[in-house]
């Protein structure tokens, strides 16, 4: 019911405000028609290009048309910047990708000319998002770089969240995610502090990706329904669309196909409204990559075969690697394995283009052309000089250098390769060697925690039966003893109180030495109960947790009581202390334990104390889960043992 009211709320907002949006649009047409002036125009012209980018494309290119030749015609280079700059947005919101990065290129050099930094940092970061859609992720975090530097200095927050965005969605593609992650949070920081929806909508969308990209689906719903309601209250069409084609993947990955599919088909009708032509196409890729999963072959090759067209004609590498490498799936499903080898080739020598191929490009291209300029220099020379007897000497020296020079890298590289190689058998040696100790460790800890448990049943099935026995048959007895003194009535209760007795220790080590409540109940709890079996008379304890929402694994569990178990029997055997605070705290990254008493201490330099068998099974437990342990005490002052378990 609740969900079903978000959705009437989210609808309300989104009418609302195309409501708003509509009456903002009518009356900057009214004002158009009214207005004499020609600047006053070109700026209206301007706005309803702007106001019209998220809604209608061809009105938003109209009016941004308008605006150009109105600024052209007044000689304004200014507005005739801006005018570009609108003209780029609009193609840019519906990934006519070409087209928007030559506005915005006109528009970042005119800026450039005029020294308008904030502008041209503007131009920069769309520039940065569309090199980020054609898969030039090189050139695209050079730009958004340089866009990000420009707003530090300039200290404008409300931009750089923006750009932090945008940064985090090419460390995406990149497959950099933490770095990626780092980028949204920040966004999101800056986006809240200068309460910028729209900045807060894209990261959204950005955090969608990543916890997407991590297969934890709850995590990436969340973030997707945050982006949507902010959308929802800007009425952004086209990134309500990137949102339902998000949502429609994470239901693919759910295996709620008709969902995915409802959401893709949302995603496509609005795409097809604003003429995205690549939203188009991605929306068709991931409705191919659904009925593939539903094995309706016929759709998936359609979908695929017209998604590819569109990625080929636009130019989107990243897109089409994707589109190939799923017709080729669908071809190998169909067995026609000939066909299916030439798209997994064609995806692969894609992706080795996005990321690789146009780096190593350019760096050889101004390579050649620097080896090119510089042996045209010596021509030169030689010519001037008109000595061909030095020209060939020096020709000859050339050779020898270069032989040379190939001998030396060869030897060098040979002897690296040998170096490496030998490095690499050292490690591997010193890897199979704490692999075996870490196995021989972990093999002396289950055989004691088996022995634990074998005795703990022997105790509780052998002894512990045998000792009720005792008592049954010893309560029996009484009953039919007529005692002639009473001093040996009170003997014999008293030996059947003390087996009694014996029976709920036998009973109470059992329950310790097997463990059943750390299982059932976790680490916490099952402290807990064995703390409360102890005596406050003897020795007040004080358990302090956090973190532990989500619990450790059943191996981390079972070492870590153990050690604290430990720890609470030596100082009950050795500390004569009655006070012993216990601290635990868990993070994602690290868990640390302190454990400290107010007892009589020792010297924890004492060879006698290092070798004490207590001391010795902490340090091994410890050891095996790659954790530290430090001890620290003097004598009067009691005893503080520190545990960090890296997580």
């Amino acid at each position: 019911m609740k969900i079903i009211w978000l959705c009437l709320l989210l609808l309300l907002g989104s009418l609302n405000n195309m409501a708003q949006s509509s009456r903002v649009t009518d009356s900057l047409i009214a004002l158009v028609e009214k207005s004499i002036d020609e600047k006053a125009k070109l700026k209206l012209y301007g706005d309803l290009s702007w106001q019209f980018s998220t809604l209608n494309f061809e009105k938003a290119e109209e009016y941004g048309l308008i605006a150009l030749q109105l600024a052209e015609k007044l000689k304004d280079s200014v507005s005739i910047a801006l005018a570009y700059s609108d003209l780029g947005n609009a193609n840019l919101r519906v990934n006519n990708l070409k087209e928007a990065l030559d506005y915005h290129l006109k528009a970042l050099s005119l800026r450039e000319k005029l020294g308008l930094k904030a502008q041209a940092a503007g131009s920069i970061s769309n520039i940065s998002i569309i090199y980020k859609q054609l898969g030039n992720f090189k050139d695209a975090l050079i730009y958004m770089h340089k866009s990000l530097k420009i707003y530090e200095d300039a200290k404008d927050e409300a931009k750089q969240a923006i750009v932090l965005a945008n940064i985090g969605n090419v460390y995406i593609s990149y497959q950099k995610f933490e770095d990626a992650k780092r980028s949204y949070e920040r966004a999101i920081n800056l986006g809240q502090k200068t309460n910028q929806k729209s900045v807060l909508a894209l990261a959204y969308s950005g955090m969608f990706n990543y916890y997407f990209k991590h297969d934890k689906f709850k995590e990436s719903l969340n973030y997707a329904f945050k982006a949507q309601e902010y959308l929802s209250l800007l009425n952004q069409k086209s990134e309500l669309a990137t949102v339902s084609n998000n949502l429609g993947k994470v239901y693919h990955h759910l295996k709620d196909y008709p969902k995915a599919l409802n959401y893709f088909n949302r995603s496509l009708k609005t795409r097809q409204e604003m003429h995205d032509k690549i939203g188009i196409g991605s929306c068709y890729k991931n409705m191919a990559e659904t009925y593939l999963e539903l094995k309706d072959y016929g759709k998936a090759s359609y979908y695929l075969t017209e998604s590819i067209k569109i990625f080929r004609t636009e130019g989107a590498k990243e897109y089409l690697r994707d589109a190939l490498f799923i017709l080729a799936k669908v071809t190998e499903t169909q067995k026609n394995y000939a066909t299916a080898l030439d798209l997994y080739k064609g995806s692969a020598a894609l992706k080795d283009s996005i990321y690789s191929k146009e780096a190593r490009a350019k760096i050889n291209e101004l390579e050649i052309a620097y080896q090119t300029e510089k042996k045209a220099q010596q021509i030169v020379q030689l010519n001037n000089e008109n000595n061909i007897q030095r020209l060939k000497l020096a020709n000859r020296n050339i050779i020898l250098t270069v032989i040379l020079g190939i001998f030396i890298i060869v030897v060098g590289v040979s002897y690296l390769l040998f170096r490496s190689y030998k490095l690499k058998q050292e490690a591997k040696s010193q890897a199979d060697l704490r692999l075996q100790q870490q196995q021989a460790a972990i093999n002396v800890l289950e055989a004691e925690e088996n022995e634990r448990k074998r005795i703990a049943n022997d105790l509780h099935d052998g002894i512990g039966q045998l000792f009720s026995a005792v008592k049954l048959n010893l309560s029996a007895i009484g009953q039919n003893i007529l005692f002639q003194q009473s001093h040996d009535q009170d003997s014999f209760y008293k030996t059947i109180s003390l087996v009694d007795d014996s029976c709920q220790e036998l009973r109470a080590l059992s329950h310790q030495m097997s463990l059943n409540n750390l299982v059932q109940l976790g680490l916490i709890e099952a402290l807990k109960d064995f703390i409360q079996k102890i005596d406050v008379r003897k020795l007040q304890i004080n358990l302090e947790a956090s973190g532990f929402e989500i619990r450790l694994d059943s191996n981390r569990e079972m070492v870590l009581y153990r050690v604290i178990q430990e720890a609470i029997n030596n100082v009950i055997k050795h500390a004569h202390a009655n006070k012993l605070d216990i601290q635990i705290h868990k993070d994602e990254e690290a868990l640390d334990l302190m454990i400290e008493d107010n007892g009589i201490g020792f010297d924890s330099q004492d060879v006698n104390f290092k070798a004490g068998l207590g001391i010795q099974n902490i340090h091994s437990r410890i050891a095996y889960l790659k954790g530290s342990l430090e001890v620290s005490s003097q004598p009067g002052v009691g005893t503080l043992l520190a545990v960090h378990l890296p997580l």
